[in-house]
């Protein structure tokens, strides 16, 4: 009887604690993306669906902007390239 409580105490106490996540988030090996974006050491990757070491790799903004109207007048610095049919970060 005395066993079965130790057993009682001892395993919701194991089980609670989350020692995997901590080494798991030092590797970014989390399947998790909003703990993957907290992770400063980490970035999500939407793509490829997983969480990945080191920074986001930088990608160009102004591809979003599918018309001619809509890059020529963000704010973001983009322009629309007639030769390529498609929106741009300005070359500065």
């Amino acid at each position: 009887m005395r066993n079965m409580m130790v057993a009682l105490i001892v395993v919701p106490l194991a089980l609670s604690l989350d020692t995997g996540a901590s080494a798991a988030a030092e590797n970014c090996m989390i399947g998790d993306s909003a703990r993957c974006l907290a992770d400063p050491n980490c970035h999500w990757d939407g793509a490829k669906r997983g969480c990945f070491p080191g920074p986001l790799p930088k990608q160009d903004v102004c591809v979003v902007h599918e018309a001619k109207a809509t890059c020529d007048t963000s704010s973001l610095g983009c322009k629309w390239s007639d030769a390529a049919n498609k929106c741009g970060s300005k070359a500065e």
